[in-house]
């Protein structure tokens, strides 16, 4: 890893950390409210796109956009599914087919550093890499270009890489945007960003759209 780039995003990290701890809680509900409105659009712009297929969320932390991706009647287009940790060790996730609103399907784990997480049991299904249509990605901080600066772990920049095929949404706040965000080799870019403020669409979104899945980057 480059030197002055990791210490960048090191200094980055920290900068947006305190951002989101910061955040006023009504505040933070009200704008994931807003946020919610523009998915909801998104949702009805590729429904055709993405039927039947998953779409693959995460729980957010408390200081992170609460987005809901099931829907009350549950009449999504989509199959719900979020990721969850396999190894710690070897930064692998999986996707699993799993709804908040039904119970049984969840377990509360502590990770390394002392955070809990909440994800789907290892009983729950896997969503096999063919069937992966969207990505939804949260993150410390996004690029306007589509660059991600993440908490460091490496977990997504993994996992997004091996399914290159489907469309990566980044989720965030309108002030964790920036033009643009240190990059290392390995690190994946955004297609899209889903922000309370409204979208902010890369050129691949477009090839997405049009063939529904992303053909260059999956050649």
């Amino acid at each position: 890893m480059n030197g002055p780039i990791a210490a960048e995003k090191k200094r980055l990290r920290g900068e947006f950390d305190r951002l989101l701890g910061q955040k006023d809680f009504f505040d933070l509900i009200g704008r994931s409210a807003t946020l919610r409105g523009h998915f909801e659009s998104f949702i009805e712009e590729v429904a055709s796109t993405i039927s039947g297929r998953c779409l693959v969320s995460f729980i957010p932390f408390s200081t992170e956009p609460q987005v809901q991706v099931e829907r009350e009647a549950q009449d999504e287009p989509y199959r719900v599914a979020y990721v969850r940790v396999d190894d710690w060790s070897s930064r692998s996730m999986s996707a699993r087919l799993a709804r908040r609103d039904l119970p049984g399907q969840w377990e509360d784990i502590e990770i390394p550093g002392g955070k809990r997480i909440f994800q789907p049991m290892d009983s729950q299904p896997r969503c096999a890499p063919e069937q992966v249509g969207v990505i939804l990605v949260p993150g410390l901080a996004f690029g306007r270009n589509g660059s991600r600066l993440g908490r460091g772990a490496g977990f997504y920049d993994r996992y997004l890489s091996a399914h290159p095929q489907a469309l990566r949404a980044g989720i965030a706040f309108s002030d964790q945007l920036l033009d643009a965000l240190p990059e290392d080799p390995h690190d994946q870019r955004m297609d899209i960003l889903l922000t309370d403020a409204g979208m902010v669409c890369m050129n691949s979104y477009g090839e997405w759209k049009k063939h529904g899945i992303m053909k260059t980057r999956a050649t």
